[in-house]
């Protein structure tokens, strides 16, 4: 290998100035990167040199001298402003085209001439990954179909080159695309794994079928881990189905950064002796690192990828040989850049004995050129990965390539850049862990310690990408089904109270099945469960903090190892998909867990200061009996939330929950008696609201009212409980959450694919049943049509169903009362906005698909007023000071959120953008208890965030104890305050 440096580091490029200073400062690297990534969502010379400024005018800068300039030429309003900006255009679009071959086949065909004059091979990647709708995954066909009609016949006539063409096995194909799963299938989701294979497979089959008449070869890339054993699966199937069997020219990627790699090349090897052909693997470290490693740190998952870039060297040396002493079956093609791993496989493959030609060495387009130049010396076949496509969703992939050449550990920079000793960049990897292990799944969550509980840790989602969780849920729907039709009394005192009056659960997906019955409580039921609270009041004050905390762990403890019965009940009775009913349950674990650490921090006396002869201390004490008034949207987890908070500070608490969703409330009624709450201390009184709810809201020895639900009905309710009545001895305190009428702002320089995203997940998700749910985006002008039309495309896509099968990702409404509501929205918005989409849904059911409307004035009573379902007013902002004006525009201050890559706009909202919870650059919904306490302001809620740490004082009241400890001129040491129960 000559010691020339790959053009990438010259400095006599722009790039190569830049990205050696990003390789010297850390933030100026993440600042050119993120810019890099944002450039294309820029319009205009105005927003190039705004954003110029907001990106590299920082504290401290120490710049590049060009950059430098640039800063001064690009200052907004300049007369060079025009100038600098086509010169960064210029430069960053020189950039891509290092990496990028061109927009298509046909722009791609004299880079691919060029390759073949130097010996080079070619695979061609259609940049571009997760799709939104079917146009796109439409347009990604047609585009694969293109490569694989267009390209054989461009090159039939090209003149052999033997060393790239041939192989101990036979000609090789010249054409050689590179294809992704997820551009194939629009919102592709694992957690219907049959569906969803079914979907590709379908999609495949005429790719590979062409594939085989032109001759040319196709090779299945591995994405994010998430669709691991999807592209697997599919790979499998197919290369066994008749049609396919016999074809040599398939190929598959193996990433040695996983911890199952190695029975992943084993199955791989496995099936090419079934099939009796062999299977191309193209060998590579892995791309998705820090993606993995974060997804996996943030649901609290299994790490799938090696944590040590040395574990994954090793295992990739390890797999290497496996292939080789396997190459008859599984063809070695390795992609890497890394020297040590390349001569590694030449060493191998002569001590193997293995004919020349077998080994194939794949590198990426516009990188390494002194490699790839040694590799061609040495008589190695050598490949590259030629990347095809737009210049917008190309800078994902250029993105991710900078940041491999500039990494502290890339082999490229400690060779060419750093001069990095060669003992050490050829030394043998010594793995730290057992690099042969197979990724293993989360171990189970041992009981909390109420002695020791430990930090608290949000519980982990379901990753139903994982077989054993999806016939978890599976199951437990199937079990569930069979179990219906059960009648739960009232519970009183511990109890059984029966009435005349029943309430009936039904499932909302199929109206005629019911799902069992619960007791209706009256105004005699009501006046008992006070008096019981009353009475038990005193003894379960006086009850340890640390006892009360215990049985709230003892009762997530219960409801982690139900899980997913209670999570399939969920599924029937309130109509939520796979994904949401698992999130509710986990959070109704999440509440049991905080906010028993919670109590155990604030339940002791502290000290208030350290003076001498006189001992201030303060102690918080519960309220007295509280009313727990829950909604249906959540049925577990908002119940629990409320429920737990009262009963953990020491309230005994009458829990009423939502009439859709009773049998929900029952199971957490048996979890917490099982758990060892006293019988007394909490009544289920499931009832009408208006009769019910209301008599405990008026009772006079009600002292505390916890409620979630609309509007109307919270401002009824605090206006009800602040009359003062007979017999009273304590001011109600209210802790109520309301609705909401939530914005998103689409700024001009959004990433679109995730805006898009964003915004259906907010607005669509449980079908718009959401506090927090997006029911209006705001979008700047000059991306406002591509927005609607890329919207409008995504909500097409969504499947709409019975959430029993989790192909449906969109499932009911709750009941008819709210689908006439809903309709009624929907019959006004279209007198006040233009239709853009209006989707129906199965007959048989209450179900209402997802209702776009655009150019909706900010005014309209669409945009206004919460409507609580799957209707989405999409307004039209000239500018961002419009934009904030609108989202603030309503009497809600709920949730709110920004798709920005503008640092000034995101600092902004951050003052500006009034809302209880503002989020920026994801969806608006999905709050985490401990990570974001969740509440809003204005008509959206009195009291503090649920899931915060000043939650639990609103269910208590503080007492301030003052003692004289001087006697006689003597004051003893000890200033503690006692220890009180």
């Amino acid at each position: 290998m000559e010691e020339t440096q790959p053009s990438v580091f010259r400095s006599a490029w722009w790039q190569g100035q830049a990205l050696q200073w990003a390789m010297r400062d850390d933030a100026f690297k993440v600042k050119l990167f993120r810019f890099v990534d944002v450039f294309p969502s820029l319009h205009n010379s105005r927003e190039t040199a705004r954003h110029v400024k907001e990106y590299f005018e920082y504290p401290d800068a120490n710049l590049p001298t060009a950059l430098r300039w640039g800063l001064k030429a690009a200052e907004p309003g300049h007369p060079t402003t025009r100038l600098a900006s086509k010169v960064i255009a210029h430069n960053i679009h020189a950039m891509a085209k290092r990496f990028i071959a061109g927009t298509d086949a046909q722009q791609a065909l004299s880079t691919l001439r060029s390759l073949r004059a130097q010996g080079i091979a070619f695979t061609l990647d259609v940049l571009g990954e997760a799709t939104l709708n079917e146009a796109e995954a439409e347009t990604y066909q047609a585009r694969y179909e293109d490569l694989l009609t267009s390209l054989p016949r461009e090159t039939l006539n090209w003149d052999e080159n033997k060393p790239i063409d041939q192989a101990p096995w036979g000609t090789l194909p010249r054409v050689n695309v590179s294809l992704k799963i997820t551009s194939l299938q629009p919102q592709l989701d694992p957690v219907d794994f049959v569906a969803a294979k079914h979907a590709i497979c379908e999609r495949l089959r005429p790719l590979l079928r062409l594939a085989q008449e032109r001759e040319a070869f196709l090779n299945i890339d591995l994405e994010q881990y998430r669709y691991h054993d999807l592209t697997l699966d599919v790979f499998r199937d197919l290369l066994l189905e008749d049609e396919f069997k016999d074809y040599p020219h398939f190929g598959i990627v193996i990433q040695a950064y996983l911890r199952d790699s190695e029975p992943d090349l084993l199955n791989v090897i496995e099936l090419a002796r079934a099939r009796g052909t062999p299977v191309t693997v193209r060998l590579v470290k892995g791309a998705y690192w820090d993606y993995e490693t974060a997804l996996a740190g943030q649901e609290h998952w299994p790490l799938p990828v090696f944590t040590r870039k040395s574990d994954t060297d090793a295992q990739y040396e390890y797999l290497t040989r496996l292939m080789l002493e396997n190459w008859e079956h599984a063809r070695p093609a390795l992609g890497t850049h890394n020297i040590r791993s390349i001569a590694h496989a030449v060493a191998i493959a002569q001590s193997l004995r293995i004919p020349e030609g077998v080994l194939e060495i794949q590198m990426l387009h516009g990188m390494a050129e002194p490699i790839k130049r040694a590799v061609r010396e040495m008589g190695i076949r050598l490949r590259e990965y030629v990347p095809v496509g737009e210049l917008v969703p190309g800078m994902a992939y250029l993105v991710r390539r900078l940041l491999e050449n500039t990494a502290n550990e890339s082999f490229l920079r400690q060779t060419f850049v750093e001069a990095g000793d060669r003992e050490r960049l050829l030394a043998r990897p010594l793995p730290s862990t057992d690099v042969q292990a197979a990724c293993e799944s989360a171990p189970p969550t041992p009981p909390t310690d109420p002695k020791d509980p430990g930090p608290y840790k949000n519980e982990p989602h379901a990753d139903f990408a994982r077989k054993e969780k999806r016939a978890a849920l599976a199951s437990a729907l199937k079990q569930a089904e069979v179990g219906l039709g059960k009648h739960h009394p009232l519970m009183i005192g511990g109890k059984e109270v029966d009435t005349t009056e029943v309430i009936t659960s039904t499932n909302p997906s199929h109206p005629k099945q019911t799902l069992g019955t619960v007791g209706s409580a009256g105004h005699k039921e009501a006046e008992h469960a006070v008096t019981v609270a009353q009475q038990a009041f005193p003894k379960w004050r006086d009850t340890p903090v640390r006892e009360r905390a215990a049985i709230l762990f003892r009762a997530g403890d219960l409801m982690r190892r139900e899980r997913f019965r209670l999570a399939a009940l969920e599924v029937l009775e309130a109509g939520k998909p796979w994904r949401e009913a698992d999130g509710d349950v986990t959070e109704a674990i999440d509440f049991l867990e905080y906010y028993g650490r919670e109590m155990l921090r604030i339940g002791s006396p502290q000290s208030l200061h350290d003076i001498p002869g006189e001992l201030d201390f303060l102690l918080y004490e519960p309220r007295g009996v509280a009313v727990v008034i829950a909604p249906w949207n959540f049925p577990l987890a908002i119940l629990t939330g409320m429920t737990s908070a009262a009963l953990v500070t020491g309230n005994t608490v009458i829990m009423k929950p939502a009439q859709p969703t009773p049998l929900v409330a029952y199971e957490l009624y048996r979890i917490l008696l099982e758990a060892g709450l006293p019988p007394q201390v909490l009544s289920f009184l499931p009832g009408p609201g208006q009769t019910v709810g209301a008599g405990l809201v008026e009772h006079p020895n009600v002292d505390l009212i916890a409620f979630t639900g609309s509007k109307e009905t919270g401002l009824s309710l605090l206006e009800t409980a602040g009359k003062i009545r007979t017999g009273q001895k304590n001011i109600k305190r209210v802790v109520a959450e309301m609705g909401g009428k939530n914005a998103l702002i689409i700024d001009e320089d959004a990433d679109l694919d995730a805006a898009v995203e964003g915004t259906v997940r907010s607005a669509f998700g449980y079908s718009g049943q959401k506090c927090s749910a997006c029911s209006r985006a705001v979008v700047l002008d000059s991306i406002y049509d591509q927005f609607v039309r890329r919207l409008v495309g995504a909500a097409h896509s969504l499947r709409i169903g019975d959430p029993t099968n989790p192909w449906n990702n969109m499932g009911p409404v709750i009941s008819e009362e709210a689908m006439t509501k809903i309709q009624g929205y929907i019959d006004t918005a279209r007198s006040e906005a233009d239709e853009a989409a209006a989707i129906s849904g199965p007959e048989d059911g209450y179900f209402i698909g997802p209702h776009i409307y655009a150019d909706v004035p900010p005014q309209a009573r669409i945009a206004q007023e919460e409507i609580f379902g799957p209707v989405l007013s999409v307004i039209r902002a000239n500018s961002f000071d419009e934009a904030l004006e609108i989202a603030n525009g309503t009497v809600y201050g709920l949730t709110g959120g920004l798709y920005s890559r503008s640092p000034s706009r995101i600092e902004r909202a951050y003052r500006e953008f009034r809302v209880g919870n503002l989020y920026i650059n994801r969806e608006i919904t999905g709050s985490m208890v401990g990570r974001q306490p969740f509440g809003g302001s204005r008509m959206s809620g009195v009291g503090s965030k649920a899931g915060g740490p000043d939650y639990l004082l609103q269910f208590l009241e503080p007492r301030c104890i003052t003692e004289n400890t001087l006697r006689r001129g003597f004051a003893p040491p000890v200033v503690s305050p006692p220890l009180l129960k």
